[in-house]
């Protein structure tokens, strides 16, 4: 097993939407920081109201420090697949136990099957507003659901098996060193 790690969620104002403890998975691929957030010791730490998530799942969180794009993979306390949620992003930044990203309100979510959609097209509209989201960051976002829907479509990394292998060896104790 890998460090504990904080990730922090931040709107483009900078103001904190979570922060969510979690481990580090060693041996991610060059420029991804990959954390296991689990149901019975990570508890997110959300600014504001919740709603009921659910039962308690395992989640693997993958932010790109370099690609424009996070991502969370939910299973199953047995490990079987839910979804997946890719935001769009500013490429992540780590700094010290802390790994930030500022989430630019596009996703895309997977379902099993690989079945997926674009959502929150009219949060990110009204938010390019209200946030004054600048042309770099614009592009960046629709850059990230761009790469988000080619990973999907191309079974390309991480949709190409490796949060599933990943949480197989969590679950199985042998410490998700993929």
């Amino acid at each position: 097993m890998g460090a504990r790690l904080v990730v922090q969620k931040l709107k483009f104002d900078g103001s904190l939407k979570y922060s969510w403890p979690g481990v580090e998975i060693p041996g991610a691929p060059a420029g991804w920081v990959v954390v296991h957030h689990d149901p019975e010791r990570d508890t997110k730490l959300p600014s504001g109201p919740v709603a009921d998530d659910g039962p308690p799942v395992h989640l693997i969180h993958y932010v790109g420090l370099e690609t424009p794009l996070t991502l969370i993979f939910a299973f199953s306390a047995a490990g079987e697949f839910l979804d997946a949620k890719c935001d769009a992003a500013l490429p992540g930044q780590w700094r010290g136990d802390t790994v930030s990203f500022v989430d630019m309100d596009l996703d895309v979510v997977v379902l099993p099957g690989f079945q997926h959609y674009i959502r929150d097209q009219d949060v990110f509209a009204q938010r390019s507003v209200s946030m004054a989201y600048d042309d770099e960051a614009k592009r960046l976002a629709h850059l990230g659901i761009l790469h988000a829907l080619r990973m999907v479509r191309r079974r390309q990394f991480p949709f190409d098996g490796h949060a599933e292998a990943l949480i197989r060896e969590l679950l199985s104790g042998t410490g998700g060193r993929k």
